[in-house]
């Protein structure tokens, strides 16, 4: 018991003050002060730039063709029945992605907007492709599409149609008013290589025209030859590459485009029906972002770990495009942003046929841009690439060079960057078939064996397998490492 003396100095003691209870955003963001004004810039910079990247990986698909539509009409014509045609093979002086110059390209690109729904004739024995405007498939063609290789008419309406849809076609609604056309015709053995006559006189027999069109008002198609030409068809690498976007995301339907990505571009200032006129500032960042952007793709690509399940083989230092997704891009419960951006930055068209295990009508590309030792390919050494016996290709197999930036074919001295079954390389005894690669021709390399590299120039290799057999599916059948020399 304390006396009344003892208790009232116990009382005049001072209290110890509570402390304070600070939340935890609060006293990370400034301790609950004001940032500066230099701090909110730089972040608000930052985040901007970060959108900006984010927004061209996403529509790098687009870009990817709009680039190729604008180099092609700029070239050879606008219009649903002006269809170029690479009638010499396509080389190194046509810019594209990862062009194939073991075929004959037919490619066009079709506005149902202007025209309404468009038919197309397809030949028999075409392997090709529609796809809309952000690539992606309408339709294969040929063996792998419903005309079963024996041709057929196909039917491309547009986003809004919504009238009767005639019988007898085989009929495809675009979710963009741009369409791609895309069409391969497979070359013949010539007594001394490949012989175009028949894949191009196929690929001639194309017909475009507007559904309900009388036969006597429509245009003559023209069938330019694209291959002498020299023709830039790639994407911009520049703020050409916003203005660009803007004005194809102002023409299309709101509806092509995911919300989220119409989220993204509408942070950077790309919105449907409004103005996009950033100032100086913002201009120099989406500028900027564009070669940040393709820079972090290219490094994406050759990181092991960023596209994990890209490896084609647990013995070889082989990739595969597609890596686990479907031609879509889509795996069990996601699609892989990152493999798509991988994809579209060194290629263009992705389609069921290049990704489903078709036995015997499938195709299949094995890309290698490491050697057996898993170092990085390098135009200044020589390499020796053994394809082993029994190609399992039905059609046929080729093996091209690539600048593996963007996929276009580096110009050398060599009319094409490749060799492929119709070239008469030499073949061993067992059935294998030994390709050279390098700037200059190895001594042991026959001469049609050697595909010619770039001094101080990265490359990467293509192996390509039309009507791919089931050994290559079962991987009892593999392409050896590419061995320094």
């Amino acid at each position: 018991m304390l006396g009344g003396g003892a208790l009232a100095a116990l009382q005049a003691l001072p209290q110890t003050a509570e402390a304070e209870v600070v939340s935890p955003l609060v006293e990370q963001l400034d301790h609950g002060a004001w940032p500066s004004d230099a701090t909110v810039k730089k972040l608000y910079e930052d985040l901007l730039t970060q959108r900006a990247i984010q927004s061209y990986m996403l529509t790098l698909p687009t870009l990817n063709v709009i680039g190729m539509r604008d180099g092609s009409e700029a070239t050879f014509g606008k219009g649903y029945n002006v269809l170029p045609i690479w009638k010499d093979r396509m080389n190194a002086k046509t810019l594209v992605p990862t062009p194939n110059c073991d075929v004959v390209y037919s490619m066009s690109y079709l506005n149902l907007k202007e025209t309404g729904p468009l038919v197309v004739y397809a030949p028999p024995n075409v392997i090709g492709m529609f796809t809309d405007f952000f690539q992606r498939t309408l339709t294969d063609v040929g063996a792998a599409g419903p005309d079963k290789a024996g041709g057929g008419l196909y039917l491309l309406l547009p986003p809004d149609y919504n009238d009767q849809v005639p019988g007898g076609y085989f009929a495809f609604r675009s979710r963009t008013y741009n369409v791609f056309l895309f069409f391969r015709t497979v070359l013949a053995p010539g007594p001394d290589g490949p012989d175009t006559t028949v894949a191009v006189a196929t690929a001639e027999r194309t017909r475009v025209y507007p559904l309900y069109s009388l036969e006597r008002n429509r245009p003559r198609m023209e069938f330019p030859n694209a291959s002498p030409v020299r023709v830039n068809m790639m994407y911009p690498t520049d703020f050409a590459y916003w203005e660009k976007l803007k004005a194809f995301i102002d023409y299309e339907p709101a509806e092509s485009l995911d919300p989220v990505t119409r989220g993204m571009l509408a942070s950077i200032g790309i919105i449907k029906g409004q103005p996009f006129a950033p100032d100086a500032r913002r201009k120099e960042i989406l500028t900027n972002a564009v070669e940040t952007a393709a820079r972090t793709i290219f490094a994406l690509r050759i990181t092991p770990e960023g596209l994990p399940n890209a490896p084609y083989y647990s013995d070889r230092h082989y990739v595969n495009g597609w890596g686990g997704v479907d031609d879509a891009f889509f795996g069990s419960s996601y699609q892989s942003l990152d493999s798509r951006a991988a994809y579209f930055q060194a290629a263009y068209s992705s389609a069921p046929a290049m990704v489903a295990d078709i036995v015997g009508l499938g195709s299949k590309y094995p890309i290698a841009f490491r050697d057996e030792k898993g170092e990085l390919l390098e135009g200044s050494r020589s390499y020796r690439l053994r394809l082993p016996p029994k190609i399992p290709a039905h059609l046929y197999w080729a093996v091209t060079v690539y600048n593996p930036h963007d996929g276009t074919m580096p110009e050398t001295s060599q009319a094409f960057p490749s060799r492929n079954q119709f070239d008469k390389v030499e073949t061993n005894p067992d059935g294998s078939v030994e390709l050279y690669l390098g700037p200059t021709k190895p001594a042991q390399a026959p001469e049609r064996n050697w595909i010619q590299t770039l001094e101080k120039r990265a490359f990467l290799v293509a192996v390509r397998l039309y009507g791919t057999d089931q050994t290559f599916y079962d991987q009892t059948w593999k392409p050896d490492d590419l061995v320094p020399l």
